[in-house]
């Protein structure tokens, strides 16, 4: 006997509820993305020809006869080419995620759950009770 007095046999102790983890994991995740692209492109092309020939005979002879030929070509051509193109491409990406391993709590209130006692409100009787529609 202690010098308290005799208390009996009491024991203490705290509920695990088979459970072999007592921390919790949490963690947040954040993952952003920027993309701009711009491109440009010209071609240009122009082509000049000219092409002119000329011929000419004049004669006069000195008996009054007079004699003339003429040929002329001209030949001219020109070609002009161009493009232009030009574009741009601009992209955000984002993502964000968060997780928790809550395995702890769901099991702690499972364990919570299958003690209480839902037919009295008074209090813990230690058992599982089943609600029907049926008054007894």
């Amino acid at each position: 006997m202690s010098d308290y007095g005799d208390f009996g046999h009491v024991e203490t102790g705290h509920e695990d509820y088979d459970l072999d983890h007592g921390h919790q994991a949490y963690g947040n995740e954040h993952d952003a993305s920027q993309n701009y692209d711009a491109y440009g492109q010209a071609h240009n092309y122009e082509n000049d020809q000219h092409y002119n020939h000329g011929h000419a005979v004049e004669y006069d002879s000195p008996t009054g006869e007079h004699y003339a030929e003429q040929d002329y070509t001209n030949y001219d051509s020109h070609v002009a080419e161009s493009d232009a193109a030009y574009g741009e491409h601009y992209d955000s990406t984002e993502h964000n995620s968060s997780y928790a391993e809550l395995d702890y709590l769901r099991e702690h209130f499972d364990a919570e759950f299958a003690h209480a006692d839902f037919a009295h409100g008074d209090g813990y009787e230690g058992g599982q009770q089943e609600l029907s529609a049926v008054n007894k």
